[in-house]
C-alpha cells in the first residue's frame, strides 16, 4: 500500500492549485489602493547656513 505518497501528491496538487488560484485571484485591471501614510512624518530638514 502507498498511502505516503498518495498523501504528499495530493499535498502537493493542492499547494500548486492554491498558487495559480491565489495569483489569478487578483484583478489586474483594478488598482491597487495605497496604503495610508498614517504613521509618516516629514523629514526633517537641515537649516542651511547663510
Amino acid at each position: 500500500m502507498a498511502i505516503r505518497p498518495l498523501i504528499f501528491g495530493l499535498l502537493f496538487v493542492a499547494a500548486f492549485v492554491l498558487t495559480i488560484t491565489s495569483i489569478l485571484w487578483v484583478d489586474p485591471n483594478e488598482p491597487a489602493r495605497p496604503l495610508p501614510d498614517a504613521n509618516v512624518s516629514p523629514t526633517p530638514t537641515i537649516p542651511q547656513r547663510p
